[in-house]
């Protein structure tokens, strides 16, 4: 059995400086960074928690930030090249929040001293494309700073890899990194990037193996049975040992870890079903017979299938259009479904398999794969829509007529947000928070409800005038769902938010219930609470009778 031992990088680890953070010092560092920040005659000030975030990085020459939502990134990304003295700076952030940080930065002028030299703003979705293969070396920052950080949690993906190689090719270059949801599922999620801001005084091995180790024996995937691993040094029990890395996360230097709300207004979350219909009821219980659309497109993994389930719970499916010949489609069904027999067997291994892309290129010789990868590439599948009931449009309109609040209605397909838009005669806010007119979400308008894609806009966005949501085909992340709610529980509202969670079928509630998982993961080892377990939380369940238990079926009953 793999064990975690005492080796040389647990004992770097162990002998890190220990440090306990509270408000009260935050509040005094937040008024020296003010003092130093801001313009003369300006009434400006810190937030006790932004003035530590500071006074952290620039005494560790890094760090890693993980604050609330509403705790006001924003602004510290716009003071700490000031704050570290940086002549050349690059400033991270995802593609949808870019027009709003300029909005910001231009704002904070007013009552802050800018740095001597701007950070250059840029976004991930520019590092990843092949054309931002060498944009950090022609930039050559000497401070990264890196908004929403968890968009970088695969350590694999193009962004993060060239990050980096920038940080491995210039070891001066400071790092700061910040994020309100640090974790998913694993503590590989920013392991990493506790390795980018702290180097070797990271309180995490520097050895990838020995994280893996680490991990096995801290994460708990739900669903699945966990690895047995040696837990050594870390504890007796895994309760123990999460304790330990939580606590010896939290009091290093260079770390801080906020656990409180930066909203003190209560928050409901309630999980309510969509109307009863029985044409639903009927594609529901083809779909778990076939495991395709009605039309035939084969769900392959977990993802594919979320996908297919929250858009028959929406009332529609997409179809192959044209069709493809009858030899691919036959590969096509052989492929999914080895790749689903294959995931399903890797389940309680030390390498689990969770997408058809990891199955492809692990059975890369297998025949059926061979077969596949022999003719995809004869047809290029295109596809379209169909709908067969709207009585989840009914549903989402019932609740916009409740009451005469405005509210915002998140969906997580753009088929459905874009018919419920024309049905519901509501603007539709999708990629980078525009509407079909270029209007940005920021400028919507609080006295009309709106809908919007949770994709596009959960990060960012100050929406406290509307204090109810309602979420179609939801996450089933925790941490996206804290983004979502922080739309409008934030800083600011004194108002309850109430969150309604659209149950459409028994998937929806599975997801919902992972997010909760997730959201004690998280607890247990980084030491947040997010606003789900904050939240009074109110289950309706559906309603059940014989003709529609297949579409409210859970994972443990299917």
């Amino acid at each position: 059995m793999p064990e975690v031992r005492d080796t040389e990088d647990y004992r770097r680890v162990a002998a890190l400086p220990r440090r306990s953070l509270n408000e009260a010092d935050a509040a005094l560092w937040a008024r020296v960074v003010t003092d130093e920040c801001r313009r003369p005659g300006s009434a400006a000030a810190l937030r006790p928690w932004q003035g530590q975030a500071l006074a952290e990085a620039a005494a560790n020459g890094g760090a890693f930030l993980a604050l609330g939502v509403g705790h006001g990134k924003t602004l510290i990304s716009y003071l700490l090249p000031r704050i570290l003295e940086s002549r050349a700076s690059v400033l991270i952030v995802p593609a949808a929040l870019r027009g709003k940080t300029f909005a910001d930065f231009t704002a904070y002028q007013a009552e802050w001293l800018p740095p001597p030299t701007p950070a250059r703003v840029t976004t991930l979705q520019e590092l990843s494309p092949e054309r931002g293969a060498h944009l950090l070396e022609q930039l050559a920052p000497d401070l990264i700073v890196v908004d929403e950080c968890d968009e970088l949690a695969n350590p694999k993906s193009s962004a993060a890899r060239r990050i980096d190689r920038y940080i491995s090719a210039h070891p001066e270059t400071r790092v700061v990194l910040m994020t309100g949801t640090p974790s998913r599922k694993s503590i590989l999620n920013y392991w990493h990037l506790l390795c980018w801001a702290l180097r070797e005084r990271a309180p995490v091995p520097m050895a990838q193996g020995e994280a893996l180790l680490w991990a096995l024996a801290l994460d708990e995937a739900p669903g699945r049975a966990p690895v047995r691993v040696g837990l050594g040094p870390l504890g007796s029990s895994r309760t123990t040992a999460r304790a330990w890395f939580r606590d010896r996360l939290v009091q290093t230097p260079g770390v801080v870890v906020v656990d409180g709300d930066s909203c003190a207004a209560p928050i409901t979350v309630r999980t309510v079903p969509a109307l009863e219909d029985p044409i639903l009821d009927a594609a529901f219980a083809s779909f778990l017979e076939t495991l395709e659309t009605p039309e035939g497109i084969p769900v392959s993994d977990p993802l594919s299938r979320w996908r297919l389930d929250g858009q028959l719970g929406c009332g529609l499916y997409l179809r192959w259009n044209p069709p493809p010949p009858t030899p691919w489609r036959d590969a096509r069904r052989a492929v999914a479904k080895f790749v689903r027999d294959t995931i399903a067997a890797s389940t309680n291994t030390a390498r689990p398999l969770d997408t058809e892309a990891q199955v492809l290129r692990r059975h890369a010789g297998h025949p059926v794969v061979c077969a596949w990868q022999e003719i995809r590439g004869t047809f290029e599948p295109s596809t379209d829509a169909v709908w067969l009931s709207d009585s989840v449009i009914r549903s989402v309109r019932a609740w916009l007529d409740a009451e005469p609040t405005p509210g915002i209605v998140w969906c997580g397909g753009v088929e459905f947000a874009t018919a419920l838009s024309v049905r519901a005669r509501l603007p539709y806010y999708g990629r980078e928070g525009k509407d079909a007119s270029g209007r940005g979400l920021h400028d919507a308008d609080a006295k009309r409800s709106l809908i919007a894609s949770w994709h596009a806009n959960k990060r960012g966005f100050n929406l406290q005038a509307w204090r109810r949501q309602l979420i179609v085909h939801p996450p089933q992340s925790a941490k996206y769902l804290e983004q979502i709610f922080g739309r409008s529980h934030r800083a600011g509202q004194d108002q309850r938010v109430v969150v309604t969670v659209l149950a459409t079928s028994g998937g929806t509630l599975d997801s919902f219930d992972a997010a909760c998982g997730e959201a004690d993961f998280a607890r247990a080892t980084v030491g947040m609470t997010q606003k789900l377990l904050r939240a009074s939380i109110e289950r309706v369940p559906p309603p059940s009778t014989k003709s529609n238990a297949l579409r409210w079926a859970r994972k443990d009953r299917h």
